[in-house]
């Protein structure tokens, strides 16, 4: 719904990226073309833009590789055929060709497709917050959840999303007895064939 009520194709394709990559915004902003990986469909985060300066990333674990899919990297490509050319190679440039300003993002952009698709006033940087949420759903390593979020450890991601764990897992306790019971049944005996009696 946001992404069908962004009308410009550069900010649609900056939300859709938020969504399916995680990156902070800053990270977002500062992504040249040089950064994506069209063999590899992974996104390079190894900068950011902040307050009106790029810095390099802080720490070894939020330079990283983000894994994308083929939707995404579909859009990237198309956006980078109606992008005009600019000298810092940025992927979301301004119409100057430097990086785009935040707070226009979200008051001219963000904030009125929230509105048009009729969805809750949320903050942009919870587009990385349902990057994350939906990855624990879908049963993802945490590790890997970690790798990609560019946290410092798996315990920061557990510690920021530990509410989002499931306290129940049927599916993974069934796995669990298959493993160690091979074609045993629930109740730890192996099937008995019927045998029709006289």
């Amino acid at each position: 719904a946001l992404l069908n009520n962004t009308p410009k194709q550069k900010y649609r394709t900056l939300f859709q990226l938020a969504i399916t990559s995680g990156a902070r915004q800053g990270e977002l902003l500062g992504l040249k073309w040089s950064d994506l990986d069209m063999t590899n469909n992974q996104i390079h985060i190894q900068r950011t833009f902040t307050k009106g300066r790029f810095f390099i990333t802080k720490t070894k674990t939020s330079n990283r590789k983000i894994d994308l899919g083929p939707a995404v990297m579909s859009e990237l490509k198309k956006w980078k055929l109606a992008c005009p050319a600019n000298e810092l190679s940025l992927i979301f440039p301004n119409e100057e060709g430097k990086p785009i300003n935040y707070t226009n993002i979200v008051n001219r952009h963000f904030i009125p497709a929230l509105r048009a698709a009729g969805l809750p006033k949320t903050r942009f940087h919870d587009l990385r917050h349902t990057y994350a949420s939906l990855l624990i759903d879908q049963g993802e390593n945490i590790k890997y959840i970690q790798s990609q979020l560019g946290h410092s450890s798996p315990m920061v991601t557990l510690t920021v999303y530990a509410h989002l764990m499931k306290t129940t897992n049927q599916e993974a306790a069934c796995r669990l007895e298959s493993a160690i019971f091979g074609d045993r049944s629930q109740n730890g005996h192996k099937k008995q064939k019927r045998v029709k009696l006289p």
